[in-house]
């Protein structure tokens, strides 16, 4: 990327027809975001600067994004699955570094309880991939935004809800 810029999110799908996108992140996001006057979306390799129009913030890693020029449902349709970046940070409590921080993290699904240790984390051609054990057991979880649901990096543990039938 040609800007020096903080990964945001990624535009995980639209709301409503007047344009507006709901923006989910791994990181937990601060209410600043709301006061985010433009945002970077990567549109065919371009980091693309986005004027904001209003910015709604829904939980932790999640919001709702209306942008200058996006108006209609078709337009936000476009930008689905495109990465989101700020020029400032504006996420609680970000590590230092990225996904490497989630080695040695403990699993806990809402459900099923403990699944594991984070071992290690692959990219399977755009879909990333906690390789997770438990004793002898090894699970891979593929990471979307609207599995987890709350890291905690001090006590190191990822809190996920899997969708019924995942384990």
């Amino acid at each position: 990327m040609e800007r020096n810029l903080h990964p945001l999110g990624r535009i995980s799908k639209t709301h409503g027809f007047h344009g507006t996108v709901l923006l989910v992140s791994d990181l937990p996001l601060d209410s600043d975001i709301e006061q985010l006057e433009e945002i970077f979306i990567v549109v065919d390799g371009l980091q693309v600067p986005f004027p904001v129009k209003e910015i709604e913030l829904l939980s932790d890693t999640s919001a709702f994004v209306h942008l200058e020029f996006v108006d209609n449902q078709k337009e936000a349709l476009e930008l689905i699955g495109c990465e989101a970046f700020v020029s400032s940070v504006i996420c609680k409590n970000k590590p230092e570094t990225g996904w490497e921080t989630w080695i040695g993290c403990t699993v806990h699904d809402s459900v099923y309880g403990k699944i594991g240790v984070v071992q290690k984390i692959d990219d399977y051609k755009g879909n990333i991939v906690m390789q997770v054990t438990d004793g002898n057991k090894e699970t891979l979880i593929s990471l979307y935004p609207e599995l987890i649901t709350r890291i905690d990096y001090e006590e190191k543990i990822i809190k996920i809800a899997a969708p019924e039938g995942y384990f």
